[in-house]
């Protein structure tokens, strides 16, 4: 058992649950004499919002991914080259790997949609960079997020990729953060379409439900109505057989002797 299957156990579970898993996992490594791992564990601290919603997000979106940003890196380095038509390489790359990056950050906003969280456009934004930053380093923080165990945020590294253009140029910082500024702000009004979508289906089904409960809700009254008139009847009807028996007896003639 390693920190990293430990660490991705809590992880997978709601973001509530994860300091009192925590803290129960610390003391039953105790308790079996694991206490160098106890340690380990027992300084994880909880994650933040967006780092947990990452975590959550399928292998195959990743691997997608990280295989965009793998393209980026090998036609930025045909470009430094010299190489004819790398420029046409490198802006085809870029783009494919800001799909890719725009699917995984959509895939993050159903995560927290099903977890019960609000998707709002900074959460989105510190999602999307997460993403970003380890998809385009490739280390051990993409190593820990695809295995559902990243802890901390990643930092930019000096030789590290800017975020490209859909020109195939390294976009500038405000450029940058402008760009990403849109790309969060329209999964947020994604995320609030699904929503309204969602709460408009549940509305409908509801209303749905309470027209047949309120159909067998008077059903039920006809039957219980028809079966108190049958009761009555029978009532009646056992009266009248009595009636009739005393009457044929009365009217019996009496025996000769």
């Amino acid at each position: 058992m390693s920190l990293d299957s430990l660490t991705a156990e809590l992880l997978g579970q709601p973001l509530d649950q994860f300091t009192s898993r925590r803290n129960a996992k610390v003391k039953e490594l105790k308790a079996s004499g694991q206490a160098d791992l106890a340690r380990e564990v027992s300084a994880l601290k909880k994650p933040s919002l967006p780092l947990w919603a990452v975590n959550h997000v399928d292998r195959a979106t990743l691997d997608g991914l990280r295989s965009a940003a793998q393209a980026v890196a090998r036609a930025q380095a045909a470009a430094a080259s010299g190489r004819s038509n790398s420029a046409r390489e490198l802006r085809t790359a870029s783009e494919e790997f800001q799909r890719r990056l725009e699917a995984a950050g959509v895939a993050g906003a159903d995560v927290l949609r099903q977890g019960g969280h609000p998707a709002g456009e900074e959460t989105l934004r510190r999602m999307r960079e997460i993403l970003r930053l380890a998809a385009l380093d490739g280390g051990q923080a993409w190593d820990r997020l695809r295995n559902g165990a990243l802890v901390t945020e990643p930092h930019p590294r000096d030789d590290m990729l800017e975020m490209f253009g859909a020109g195939g140029a390294p976009a500038g910082g405000r450029q940058a953060e402008q760009a990403e500024a849109r790309r969060a702000a329209d999964l947020a009004q994604r995320a609030a379409r699904a929503d309204e979508e969602l709460a408009e289906r549940a509305t409908q089904t509801a209303q749905r439900l309470r027209e047949e409960a309120t159909e067998a809700a008077a059903a039920a009254r006809r039957a219980a109505e028809r079966a108190t008139s049958a009761e009555q009847e029978a009532t009646r009807a056992r009266a009248q057989a009595k009636k009739s028996h005393r009457a044929a007896g009365q009217q019996r003639p009496a025996k000769r002797e």
